[in-house]
């Protein structure tokens, strides 16, 4: 490998970076948590066998022990397609507002957006893995806040086992096979930081390209019925994908490990970018509802959450792409400032991990929309909104979709088809509601 993580710990080779922007600094900072997020990629929740959702998921088992270990969201949301997750998560901000609607060309984060690493004062941040937001600007996470920066700036690596890799601005090859690159940097970032630190681990996994992963990293023999190192010849799609999650989990583990002898007490956070590939997809989900769409299959994810102080188990509550920002601000302690727009669609969901019963949200929503940039109408919008129980699809060009999400879990009847009683007429208007409000209807 030409480039290695031992650059992380040097000055940065490009211009002068940004002040960090709009925060105050709580008194105690020196008691504030270490937090991990990790983000895997094309990542609904049929990947994860303790959702239960799948017909035949892979093996997950560090995954599956966060979620026993912690807490499992059941209605957390993602945007359907990669780029303006990423971009909510950062700013807390909806993608009509960043922007970012989809992958692709004008699909850059503003560097005026204030960002959640540039608000945690105190904390020494980095960012592991895939980036996507910065076009071919290799300095971009960097401007974007993080001290610092190692993996792949574009939406995907050609090649697992060999890949354009930036550190901190310099670019250059490697052939370390990519998920395992991620998580070396991850525990090497976890040795090294000085606390208090905010460390996002995002995988290139298991997005294409389709492939089996080193058996070296697969799963412990205890997965009798694993994917990894046990496919036979002319393997499908959905089997590879399932494969390469075994893999990327045997990273996870190999973190978690390292983080548990440095910090137990850190707060780890894993979650999906948006649903699983259509070419992975498996029943009872279906793939044209799948990553790029607005139904459940595109944008619910997984979302578990583990530390000291939250409950182990599950939680109903609605938690939206942008609502990452003021988790972690209000776990690191931090005031958020600076205006009105910073955060303004973030909704902190650390409440839910001591009382799994609240609702701290009443009303979610999604989107992806052509072309990047400018304002409402776009060309091309996809959006969606729930409550508790129902959602509605609005996309340019086509009827809307309503669905009672807890008779039709998988949205097989429109309701509007048949015509709505009193009950969900109420919730139609009001899910619309919220689309005028925000001026997306």
């Amino acid at each position: 490998m030409i480039l290695s993580i031992l650059a992380l710990t040097l000055p940065l080779q490009s211009a002068q970076l940004p002040p960090a922007r709009a925060a105050t600094l709580r008194p105690d900072v020196n008691d504030a948590p270490n937090i991990v997020f990790i983000l895997a990629d094309d990542f609904g929740v049929n990947m994860v066998r303790a959702y239960g959702e799948a017909s035949s998921p892979p093996c997950t088992p560090n995954i599956d022990g966060l979620a026993t270990e912690g807490l499992l969201f059941r209605n957390a949301w993602a945007n359907p397609v990669c780029s303006p997750t990423r971009a909510a998560l950062l700013t807390g901000r909806y993608g009509f507002r960043t922007g970012v609607g989809q992958p692709g060309a004008g699909g850059t984060l503003d560097l005026t957006e204030t960002t959640l690493p540039e608000v945690l004062d105190g904390y020494e941040t980095a960012c592991m893995g895939k980036w996507h937001l910065g076009g071919n600007n290799v300095d971009h996470p960097n401007f974007s806040g993080f001290d610092h920066y190692a993996g792949a700036i574009g939406g995907g690596v050609g090649n697992y086992d060999s890949w354009q890799k930036v550190i901190n601005g310099n670019a250059g090859p490697t052939s370390n096979y990519a998920t395992t690159d991620t998580a070396d940097d991850a525990i090497a970032m976890i040795q090294n930081l000085q606390a208090p630190w905010f460390l996002w681990v995002a995988f290139n996994a298991p997005h294409t390209p389709f492939h089996e992963p080193p058996s070296n990293i697969c799963p412990t023999p205890t997965c009798v019925d694993r994917y990894c190192g046990n496919l036979g010849p002319n393997p499908s799609n959905a089997d590879l994908a399932k494969a390469m999650t075994e893999a990327m989990d045997h990273e996870i583990g190999r973190i978690l490990t390292t983080l548990d002898a440095v910090d137990p007490n850190a707060i780890v956070i894993f979650m999906g970018d948006n649903g699983t590939a259509g070419q992975a997809t498996q029943a009872p989900f279906i793939s044209n509802r799948s990553k790029g769409s607005v139904y459940e299959g595109g944008v619910n994810v997984p979302l578990i959450v583990r530390g000291p102080g939250v409950q182990h188990g599950e939680t109903q509550g609605l938690v939206g792409p942008a609502d990452l920002f003021a988790t972690v601000a209000e776990l690191a302690g931090v005031n958020i400032r600076g205006g009105p727009t910073v955060a303004q669609d973030s909704v902190s969901f650390v409440p839910y991990f001591s009382n799994p019963g609240l609702s701290v949200r009443d009303l979610v929503y999604a989107e992806k929309f052509s072309p990047n940039g400018g304002a409402p109408p776009y060309a091309e919008h996809h959006r969606t909104a729930r409550n508790e129980r129902y959602k509605l699809i609005r996309i340019t060009g086509q009827p809307d979709g309503f669905y009672d999400l807890q008779l039709d879990a998988f949205e097989g009847t429109n309701r509007l088809g048949i015509g709505l009683n009193a009950r969900e007429q109420a919730a139609f208007d009001e899910l619309e509601g919220l689309l005028v409000d925000l001026g997306v209807d």
